[in-house]
């Protein structure tokens, strides 16, 4: 069963991607949720220590398991991980948009320097991976920031023009593109 503290985070994310990031309030939460604002500041200082969990519940978390040593795994290895990520989000209980997740992920780093600060710390896992790569002979030796940079841009892609707009599609394409980046680089 899930916890009150977990309820809050599913249901800041629900709303956030229905409605955007911005404008998600803590009275949509109340309503939503059928609690009093008292409540929710039990369990989070403020709104922004609320969306901040739930970017590292339903972003970083989900990309960055703990329980990866990012030393040792390949980029290959990184990759085929972010592939599952995928598939996990989109049917997270219900189907969710790839892209909307990607937009409010987005959103909410432009949004606030503490946001852009937390995802640093996670995104110097996938340096070090990449800088491995590269030390390992895995890839060629690029610049790290144009390997990062690239992966990241196809990973959080937030827009996809094409005649087949089905989800399942967008999500297949993204991970063939990162694949096929990958196929591009490897040695």
């Amino acid at each position: 069963m899930e916890s009150t503290r977990e309820k809050l985070l599913r249901a800041t994310y629900r709303l956030m991607l229905e409605k955007g990031y911005d404008k998600v309030g803590v009275s949509d939460l109340q309503a939503q949720l059928n609690i009093s604002r008292g409540l929710l500041y039990r369990y989070f200082k403020s709104k922004k220590d609320l969306v901040l969990e739930v970017c590292r519940e339903f972003f970083y978390s989900r990309y960055f398991d703990p329980e990866i040593d990012y030393d040792k795994i390949t980029l290959r290895q990184f990759l085929d991980f972010s592939a599952e990520v995928i598939q996990r989000i989109v049917h997270d209980g219900q189907e969710i948009e790839m892209l909307k997740y990607n937009t409010l992920y987005s959103s909410a780093l432009r949004s606030d320097p503490d946001f852009i600060s937390v995802a640093q710390k996670e995104f110097d896992k996938a340096r070090l991976v990449i800088h491995n790569a590269i030390v390992r002979g895995e890839i060629k030796s690029l610049p790290e920031n144009f390997v990062g940079a690239t992966i990241l841009a196809i990973l959080g892609r937030t827009s996809y023009i094409s005649a087949i707009h089905s989800n399942e599609y967008i999500c297949k394409r993204i991970v063939e593109d990162v694949n096929t980046f990958y196929d591009l680089i490897k040695k």
